[in-house]
């Protein structure tokens, strides 16, 4: 009789080879390069002009947690591959936050009327060259 003429030995073979291909296969998706958001740069409280421009050679994030003191602060945000989002009204004294992201080599200019005040925070990869700064 043959070695592969037993059908639980040609059973336990088959299975065998299906589950070191998955491994393989698995093991090599895995290690595929996946970018992760791990560089961050954060500016503020302070704002000594009107305006922030982020920019980064990679897809990028940025997410800025502002508060105003006056009765009439906007935020106006432009992200220069989609234009500029309508004006953003402000409460005095109230937390307000917002996220928004760009692909590489676009820029995010952020500006204010009024007394506001507040973090930025832009994350992007590793590796990138990014930067935040005031106009």
């Amino acid at each position: 009789m043959s070695f592969f003429s037993k059908p639980s030995v040609l059973f336990v073979s088959v299975a065998t080879v299906i589950i070191v291909f998955t491994i393989v296969i698995t093991a090599s998706i895995q290690s595929s390069t996946i970018s992760t958001f791990s560089q961050v740069i954060t500016v503020g409280p302070v704002w000594n002009s009107i305006s922030w421009t982020c920019t980064s050679d990679a897809e990028y994030i940025v997410h800025a947690t502002l508060i105003a003191y006056s009765e009439v602060s906007t935020l106006s945000i432009n992200l220069n591959t989609q234009g500029t989002q309508p004006d953003f009204r402000f409460t005095p004294l109230e937390m307000q936050s917002f996220t928004v992201g760009g692909p590489a080599d676009s820029t995010i200019t952020i500006t204010r009327s009024g007394n506001i005040s507040g973090f930025i925070t832009l994350q992007t990869t590793s590796g990138a060259t990014a930067s935040c700064s005031e106009l």
